[in-house]
């Protein structure tokens, strides 16, 4: 599928396709163009409808169609710190195509400057302060998704965009799910990526509960951000690494309240591990989040020192806001 050259109805003229780097995720149904309009640029996201048969694009466009009302009702909401959809409409693709393929759904984006990725690597020289403004800012965008009931599903350093250099958005609303509406991700075992999964969804032992199977899904993800912003390591590829081979996932056939045992223990062996390339002036407190944020039980997660209070359903997300904050203000005063 190719717009190169098209304008939206909204008036933004379709210039060169977007070139990923190897490492990037997602993407897989779209394609992505820059577009300009009364010089500024921006990003376009269009269904590739030409991958798939007619059967999987009624389905691809229920889903685009969904993620098209999320990101409108965040800014109708006035959320600052999701990425702003600038338009959102159909364009002509092929005016000989069939009706159903003649006309393609996309979304235009702010443009951002990059993720957090290349700024987190550790490979650079990143100051602590950097990574702590990291975490502080995504809990702040999770929270706001959380107010209005949204759980994003995806949160991953990929996700986190920046702009302005120092202002962080979340992005890719795709895999997200609104409470109360049924969304095309809900039949899904594993919505978001799934070397970031939560334990519970590659055993398939998901909850009813919303907040339970959605919220604590991103507050895992959070705590995936925390070990991936001081070791660049996917936190749950390398716990689960540590299990013996009848406990992954395709090899256990009982409950995974039966498996949690053996979880856990994996999580607490990876994190010891982990927690060396921590630094050592903040190692028992990462250490700490860690093992919270990313609880087997996403019953406890996120409820370390909480003392059975929440103010976002059973997470306690709004505490991490202060906690990150404090840390970050500790490493600038340190010179970390």
């Amino acid at each position: 599928m190719d717009l190169r050259g098209k304008t939206t109805p909204g008036g933004w003229f379709i210039e060169e396709s977007v070139t990923f780097s190897v490492d990037h995720t997602g993407g897989h149904f779209s394609d992505c163009y820059y577009v300009t309009k009364a010089g500024k640029k921006a990003f376009l996201k269009a269904l590739d409808i030409e991958k798939f048969d007619i059967g999987q694009v009624l389905g691809l466009l229920a889903s685009f169609d969904y993620e098209s009302d999320l990101v409108a009702l965040c800014r109708m909401k006035g959320l600052s710190r999701v990425v702003q959809v600038l338009e959102s409409d159909r364009i002509e693709r092929d005016p000989n195509a069939s009706p159903v393929l003649r006309f393609v759904p996309f979304l235009v984006f702010e443009l951002a400057d990059g993720d957090v990725r290349r700024t987190i690597d550790v490979s650079a020289s990143v100051s602590n302060q950097w990574r702590f403004y990291v975490l502080h800012q995504t809990t702040l965008a999770l929270l706001q998704l959380h107010g209005q009931s949204i759980a994003h599903q995806d949160l991953k350093p990929s996700n986190v965009l920046i702009f302005d250099l120092d202002k962080l958005k979340l992005g890719d609303l795709g895999r997200s799910s609104l409470r109360g509406r049924p969304s095309p991700t809900d039949l899904m075992p594993v919505p978001g990526a799934k070397n970031y999964a939560p334990f519970e969804q590659l055993y398939n032992g998901h909850s009813n509960d919303w907040t339970e199977r959605r919220l604590s899904a991103d507050v895992f993800h959070l705590g995936c951000l925390v070990v991936f912003a001081f070791t660049n390591i996917c936190f749950p590829e390398y716990a689960m690494s540590k299990l013996a081979d009848p406990y992954r996932p395709t090899n256990w056939g009982a409950t995974y309240k039966e498996i949690m045992p053996q979880i856990q223990a994996a999580v607490v062996e990876a994190v010891q591990e982990i927690s060396n390339d921590f630094p050592e002036k903040f190692r028992p407190q990462l250490v700490d989040i860690v093992l919270d944020l990313c609880n087997p039980d996403p019953m406890l997660r996120g409820h370390a020192g909480a003392n059975g209070k929440s103010s976002v359903g059973l997470l306690w997300l709004q505490r991490y806001v202060s906690r990150f904050d404090i840390l970050e203000k500790s490493s600038r005063v340190r010179g970390s």
